[in-house]
C-alpha cells in the first residue's frame, strides 16, 4: 500500500475502503479509468503497466466504465 495510491483510490471509489480496492488491481483500474482526474494518471502509471490497464479495460464488469470513458481509454491504450 502506498499513500499516493490510497488517496487516488479514495477519489475514484468512495464506497469501498481504499486498501480493499487496491487489493483488486483490475477493479481499482476500472474505477480509476472511469473517475480519475488528470493529475491522478501521473501517479497511477508509476505503479501499473499499460498491459494491466488493457487487461482491466478488457475484463471490466458491466456498469463501471461508461461508453465515453471506454472509448477514451481504448484510444490512450
Amino acid at each position: 500500500m502506498n499513500p499516493e495510491l490510497i488517496e487516488v483510490a479514495k477519489r475514484v471509489n468512495w464506497f469501498d475502503k481504499p486498501e480493499d480496492l487496491l487489493k483488486d488491481t483490475n477493479r481499482f483500474l476500472c474505477y480509476f479509468m472511469q473517475y480519475c482526474q488528470a493529475k491522478d494518471f501521473s501517479i497511477v502509471k508509476k505503479y501499473y503497466t499499460q498491459q494491466q490497464f488493457r487487461e482491466a479495460l478488457d475484463t471490466a464488469p458491466p456498469g463501471i466504465i461508461d461508453a465515453r470513458s471506454r472509448a477514451y481509454w481504448e484510444i490512450v491504450l
